[in-house]
């Protein structure tokens, strides 16, 4: 059991079920397997243990482990190893190991309180007992959350889709133009609260959970049997969604057979190269659908910095780090001719160059061949708020840079000195926006850049869609509603569309802020965007 097939499994002399080390296995792991090895007498119980147990087995497996029993671990030759404990007739029965994740796996942990205020309360004591559980049981209980883990995870998709599929959900409105709201977007709406998480993310949650229930069965249910977790999962919907349904099924079948050996990454060696062989396609084909992926993405990140990352046709990223690699080595020139060729990394030299391509199409209105088009009107800019008094250096409240948020004053002044910018009159106590209006149906250019300036994403819940791909939208239709500040608001021109053919109700209460009402009743207030600083600072 502990070795090859023809090994015989001894115990020592003394009757301490022990197993003696054989000379052929090293000394640290003899050691490790005499010390998990059952008894000789033992054995044929312990590999006799049906896989699936019974809760009950389950309970009293568990009870065994309370008693001070610790588990020992069977080491077959054609299995996987699994742990086994004393039950209460005297013979072997499995732990944690064997059992499918759910609640009856919970139960078993000891992780849920029966009498505790919501269901699914995790039971104190359970954790409290994690610290007097030997290394083993703790090893245990990480591989038996793991599988709950999945299973959850199986689980909300499956709550996910069936959500999608509601009527309250995919409305159909006669009464407005163009066609009924997307199913995704509305369901995507509806999971921005409970998650906590933004539109898109909802949205891609919705998109991701159809395809593993409806696309993807086989990966579902081995994602709620806990055999693979949820990165996996994402692998074979990432490298399979473009095949067609029966390649794709025959590939998901072989993936799944080895996936649980794999680390992700293994994982998704393997399906590409079994992609290569049961679905070969034409390279220039494979190419072009590469290249309807590229993207530029920008991330915040601390201190005023901000990641910058991408996806692009191989000949374009060659073509642009030889540029940034030219630009270098003239910034290094320059360095050097000032005295210091040292002032500058070449990374920084190589960002910097890029950062000057960009400020120059700025100041030119041109990148390259490309005029730049006007954004709400206005040409492009990049806009930075500065309260007068910190303008002028009376304080040092934080400025806001558009599109990414607060920047420390000395920053804000630079900016403001150096670049196109326009002061934003705010509210000296809550430092929001301070309002326009307007009675004709177009609003004027000030009223615009006042919205704007007020709103700087799409007011739906969950989305940071910023201004500049915004658009101004009349919270309740004229003439119905005035063309005034506390009537326009910005949305992204999917929510836009979402707004005017779903369900859904909005209305502004108060200037900037913004009150969604779902078609299942559930309300979300959006609130004003704070510009200015305010007078209160933390302790509040």
């Amino acid at each position: 059991m502990l070795g090859s097939e023809d090994e015989e499994f001894a115990a020592p002399d003394d009757g301490s079920g022990v197993a003696d080390s054989t000379a052929d296995v090293p000394r640290h792991l003899a050691a490790r397997d005499a010390a998990w090895a059952p008894s000789a007498d033992e054995r044929d119980g312990a590999l006799a243990v049906p896989a699936d147990l019974g809760d009950d087995d389950a309970r009293r497996a568990l009870a065994a482990a309370d008693s001070g029993e610790s588990p020992l671990l069977v080491v077959p030759d054609d299995a996987e190893p699994y742990a086994v404990v004393r039950g209460d007739g005297g013979g072997w029965v499995r732990t944690v190991r064997g059992l499918a994740p759910g609640a009856a796996l919970a139960d078993a942990l000891g992780l849920l309180d029966p009498d505790g205020p919501a269901v699914g309360s995790v039971d104190s004591g359970a954790l409290a007992r994690l610290r007097t559980a030997d290394d083993f049981e703790l090893g245990e209980v990480a591989g038996a959350c793991q599988r709950l883990m999945s299973w959850a995870r199986g689980l909300q998709a499956a709550a996910v889709t069936e959500l999608s599929h509601r009527p309250a959900v995919t409305p159909e409105a006669p009464e407005q133009a163009g066609s009924p709201a997307s199913p995704r977007a509305a369901t995507a709406l509806e999971l921005v609260e409970p998650l906590h998480v933004t539109a898109g993310q909802a949205e891609a949650l919705v998109a991701e959970s159809s395809r593993l229930t409806e696309d993807f069965a086989a990966t579902h249910a081995a994602l709620l049997a806990g055999k693979i977790d949820e990165r996996r999962a994402k692998v074979v919907l990432s490298e399979l969604g473009r095949l067609d349904p029966d390649t794709a099924r025959t590939v998901e079948a072989a993936a799944l057979d080895r996936a649980a050996r794999m680390n992700p990454r293994q994982l998704r060696r393997a399906v590409k190269a079994l992609v290569c062989r049961l679905a070969p396609e034409a390279a220039e084909t494979r190419r072009r659908r590469a290249a309807e992926r590229r993207h530029i993405h920008l991330t915040p990140a601390e201190d005023g910095m901000t990641w910058l990352d991408g996806l692009l046709p191989a000949e374009d990223a060659l073509a642009l780090q030889t540029v940034l690699d030219a630009g270098q080595k003239s910034l290094k020139s320059q360095d050097a001719a000032g005295g210091d060729a040292r002032a500058r990394t070449a990374d920084q030299r190589r960002a910097d160059t890029l950062a000057g391509l960009a400020w120059t199409a700025l100041n030119t209105g041109r990148a390259g061949a490309v005029r730049m088009s006007s954004t709400h009107g206005r040409p492009v800019t990049v806009d930075v708020t500065v309260p007068l008094a910190t303008l002028i250096g009376l304080d040092e409240h934080p400025g806001h840079l558009e599109g990414y948020g607060p920047v420390p004053a000395d920053v804000a002044r630079h900016l403001s000195a150096s670049g196109v910018w326009r002061w934003v009159g705010t509210h000296p106590v809550t430092g929001a926006v301070l309002s326009h209006g307007r009675t004709r149906y177009t609003p004027t250019q000030d009223l615009i850049d006042h919205v704007v300036l007020r709103d700087r994403t799409c007011k739906a819940p969950g989305c940071d869609a910023p201004a500049q791909v915004s658009e101004l939208d009349h919270t309740l239709r004229y003439p119905l509603g005035p063309t005034a500040a506390h009537n326009l608001g910005l949305t992204c021109t999917r929510h836009h569309r979402h707004k005017h053919r779903s369900n859904c109700r909005v209305d502004q209460p108060s200037p900037g802020v913004f009150r969604w009402r779902s078609p299942t009743g559930r309300t979300i207030r959006i609130h004003e965007t704070q510009v200015g600083p305010v007078d209160d600072v933390p302790p509040f």
